[in-house]
């Protein structure tokens, strides 16, 4: 069996699967990895065993992947989350259109522009979702017809197809709930949208906390955010007989537990 990130192992568990026992494959931390044990500083060992009891989603960190700004939300939030699929960069409308004509796409085609946009009638900003509908001649040259959807309105904007993005065109999924959202592995590194909450894109970043059960830890408690040790499942073990209790933070980072 392959081991994983902690992180990764966490957020695709199944809590029905508890307890799992993990084996610690790989004990390195970074700086400010520490682990405290009445005081004292400490790091898990390559060779550990531990014991997964109970994991908790604490709460969820919501990020702007423009501005880096976040907000967290709770666990028992009730917005529904849309994952926008296929996301695909271009740097012109030209390219963006000429790309959908290969792939037999009809119109309209939504897409977003990561910079904001200037024109005659208003400023469009950064991530606003717009919808491409037509392209048709608008003061003597060929225009892509867009709708911008807001709260109070709609408005019509015609932009040239030389327009400079990057642009990135997507299709938003179907809206789930936000446990749902974290726990499906195909949505994993997609961005989210959420018509509750003030951006149209962001980066859903869980942190949850684990119990544990070790074999020779006394009540542990994490310090900082650690990468996580890579870890792998363990059929038998002998019974560990103290408790761990670990603060997972951040949206499963690349370095290493899994379990299966």
């Amino acid at each position: 069996m392959e081991p994983v990130s902690l992180q990764d192992f966490v957020c695709a568990l199944d809590p029905a699967s508890l307890p799992r026992v993990l084996r610690v494959c790989s004990g390195v931390y970074f700086q400010g990895s520490i682990y405290e044990i009445s005081g004292n500083e400490c790091c898990l060992s390559t060779g550990d065993l531990i014991k997964v009891t109970q994991v908790c989603l604490q709460r969820v960190v919501c990020e702007n992947p423009g501005t880096g700004q976040t907000i967290e939300i709770a666990p028992t939030f009730r917005g529904h989350f849309s994952p926008l699929t296929g996301p695909q960069s271009y740097g012109t409308l030209n390219e963006l259109l000429s790309a959908a004509t290969q792939h037999s796409k009809k119109l309209p085609i939504c897409f977003m522009s990561t910079h904001r946009i200037t024109t005659e009638a208003r400023v469009v900003p950064e991530d606003q979702p717009l919808l491409l509908e037509a392209v048709e001649i608008y003061h003597g040259a060929n225009c892509a017809r867009c709708v911008l959807d807001t709260e109070a309105q709609q408005f019509v904007l015609h932009l040239p197809l030389s327009q400079k993005g990057p642009f990135w065109e997507w299709e938003p999924g179907a809206p789930r709930p936000l446990l749902q959202a974290l726990q499906d592995a195909a949505l994993k590194d997609l961005l989210f949208t959420c018509p509750t909450l003030p951006w149209h894109s962001l980066i859903l970043r869980p942190q949850y906390e684990v119990q544990a059960i070790m074999h020779i830890f006394s009540s542990l408690r994490t310090a900082a955010m650690p990468p996580a040790p890579q870890t792998q499942d363990e059929d038998t073990a002998t019974e560990c007989q103290e408790q761990l209790r670990y603060i997972q933070q951040g949206f499963c980072p690349q370095e290493g537990p899994q379990g299966h």
